[in-house]
């Protein structure tokens, strides 16, 4: 008979008779990953829309409107300057149209051009909800026809296209600057105007 004496069986350090380890379990399979959510619909920003307003002008001032355009659903007109006033009086008091509020009054400078400035009327009818926008075209010092009379909100908007971009509006009860001091020199949204201002300016606030 042989002395030798074997070793209990089990894992290295573990109790006599544990037996191996089990295998540790299973990952989960990799769940699929989820599809790509489709590109949206292109949309066409400068489609032609259907506006009550631009049929009414077409129809009560044909000669008036130089230009159509349409972007996200709005409409712009590109005004005759001396068609301004009757039109917006139209589109104020027309029943049917009751643009009744003037929601911004705004210039642009397009200096390369030979009518360098446009105004642009931004109107809103409250009851009707409709609404359209309307612009005219000025060279430099060419005065534009106050709308004060028609909207009493476009005293202040008519202010500050003076006061930053030196556009005169004829008829203005109080042209005057709104934003800057009034001896300011320079209108500062020209486009030749420097972007950081005049030292002289800088000077005068401090």
């Amino acid at each position: 008979m042989s002395d030798e004496i074997n070793p209990p069986s089990g894992p290295p350090g573990g109790p006599p008779g544990s037996g191996p380890s089990p295998a540790p379990p299973a990952a989960p399979p990799a769940s699929a990953a989820p599809p790509k959510p489709a590109a949206p619909a292109k949309v066409n920003l400068t489609a032609e829309v259907d506006s009550p307003v631009l049929r009414a002008v077409k129809e009560k001032f044909p000669q008036a409107i130089q230009s159509v355009s349409f972007y996200a659903g709005e409409v712009t007109l590109l005004l005759d300057k001396d068609s301004l006033l009757p039109v917006c009086r139209f589109l104020k008091e027309d029943p049917g149209l009751r643009l009744d509020y003037l929601s911004n009054l705004c210039g642009v400078d397009y200096p390369d051009r030979e009518k360098r400035f446009e105004v642009v009327y931004h109107l809103f009818s409250i009851s009707l909800r409709h609404r359209i926008n309307l612009k005219i075209q000025l060279a430099d010092q060419e005065p534009a026809p106050s709308v004060v009379n028609i909207w009493r909100t476009a005293n202040w908007h008519e202010r500050e296209a003076f006061d930053l971009l030196g556009i005169p509006f004829e008829g203005h009860p109080d042209l005057r600057r709104i934003l800057l001091a009034d001896e300011w020199q320079g209108h500062p949204l020209r486009k030749e105007y420097p972007t950081r201002g005049y030292d002289r300016d800088h000077m005068k606030l401090r």
